[in-house]
């Protein structure tokens, strides 16, 4: 074989090796970005996703009317249209210095008698931080916490609401978790009647998993986990 069949050769095997190093490369990094993004999606600290076309102190004002729906009204929104509810995974550090947050145990549909995550309505003129603040003193009593950022959107539906009537059931809501840290860990939770009782679980997905935790509260330590997972220990 001459010296120009084989140079020849040996570069055509080189080029060969590189582009099959090259594909190999791009489907393993493909495969760990793919891994990477499991849960994913949570909003940087601090941005609560909200955008203002306008005099931001108007824009946020809210009025007593928008707080307190007649009866009727409300239940026909329930019902008939898609609501916003704004739910915290409210965490806080314990005696041992173990992250934990809260579950409350619903009152009232829809999931009544699940252990959920503290919230409810969002009212127009609200961010999503203002009403988990809100939301998080009405319906345990915690005043002294803040509000970290956004974890996920889920859309949810239910079969049941505390609004049916015979020939309508059931509601469907879209709710933004905020992840909330309680400042003073040895504040006391007060419950308002939209829950009947409070604990405090681990952070930990795979612990909820196995204690049968409601799959929305999986859902947002997941979402927690893979944001930060350091928030486990």
């Amino acid at each position: 074989m001459s010296n120009s069949t084989t140079n020849t050769a040996l570069a055509a095997s080189f080029f060969l090796g590189a582009a099959v190093s090259f594909l190999v490369s791009n489907v393993i990094n493909k495969k760990k970005t793919s891994l990477n993004r499991t849960n994913a999606g949570a909003t940087m600290e601090g941005n609560d996703l909200s955008l203002y076309y306008g005099d931001i102190s108007q824009l946020t004002t809210v009025t007593q009317s928008r707080k307190f729906l007649p009866s009727e009204v409300y239940g026909k929104l329930v019902r008939d249209c898609v609501v916003c509810c704004v739910d915290c995974l409210l965490v806080r550090t314990s005696k041992e210095g173990k992250k934990e947050c809260l579950l409350v145990l619903r009152s009232s549909e829809p999931v009544k008698g699940v252990w959920w995550l503290p919230g409810g309505r969002l009212l127009k003129g609200e961010s999503f931080f203002a009403a988990a603040k809100r939301k998080a003193q009405e319906e345990t009593g915690l005043t002294n916490v803040t509000c970290i950022q956004v974890l996920g959107v889920w859309n949810t539906f239910f079969p049941t609401s505390n609004w049916d009537t015979d020939t309508e059931k059931g509601t469907q809501t879209v709710n933004p978790i905020v992840l909330v840290e309680l400042n003073d860990e040895g504040a006391d939770v007060k419950l308002d009647d939209t829950s009947e009782e409070w604990r405090w679980i681990s952070l930990d997905p795979e612990e909820a998993i196995q204690n049968g935790e409601d799959k929305y509260v999986v859902q947002g330590l997941l979402r927690l986990q893979a944001w930060n997972p350091s928030y486990n220990r």
